[in-house]
């Protein structure tokens, strides 16, 4: 098997919730494979809208710098985000729209340096009782992995959060490893 650089990119503000504890059950199944790691938090960062200026877009200096790397040497991408107001956090939709950095419509010379055939999990994490309420934002999920070539491995939903934490259920852990054993 080859080795592969996962990076795992968790939204939200916090440092240490029911997302989180989903996106490393992924990376710690992806490391017992035989895989690199690397987390980022993007509440412990700061990272910047997208500008406009004499009609080109612009980007803010800011901690998106510190992950570029990551990006560029990635085999996989673990992507978590709760779920606010029936869409992913503020802090994952502007890391996504960072991402344009990457886009042949901003620059070829970037968009060379996205890994080719990279794979992805996307978790998303949610309060409400049914499991399949926010499909839908996996399936938007997916057009961002279609956008940059990458491959859909899997989407997991944790719901019912506030009342099942994802730290209790065994079977959500199960297979959250699984799939990064899988990668």
């Amino acid at each position: 098997m080859i080795s592969l650089k996962v990076l795992g990119i968790v939204g939200g503000a916090k440092r240490d919730g029911n997302t989180v504890k989903l996106v490393e059950e992924v990376l710690a199944g992806a490391s017992e494979a035989g895989h690199e790691t690397v987390l980022f938090k993007l509440a412990e960062l700061k990272i910047g809208h997208l500008g406009e200026k004499e009609g080109m877009t612009t980007f803010p200096e800011d901690d998106f710098e510190k992950i570029k790397p990551h990006i560029e040497s990635m085999g996989a991408l673990i992507l978590g985000a709760p779920i606010w107001y029936s869409t992913v956090d503020s802090r994952t939709h502007v890391f996504i729209q960072r991402l344009y950095w990457y886009s042949g419509y901003y620059s070829e010379e970037n968009k060379a340096k996205w890994p080719k055939g990279t794979k992805a999990i996307n978790c998303i994490t949610y309060g409400w009782y049914d499991p399949h309420r926010y499909d839908g934002v996996l399936d938007w999920l997916k057009e961002m992995e279609r956008s940059y070539g990458m491959k859909n491995i899997k989407g997991i939903a944790a719901a019912n959060t506030g009342e099942k934490p994802v730290e209790t259920r065994y079977n959500l852990l199960k297979k959250a490893r699984d799939y990064g054993r899988k990668l």
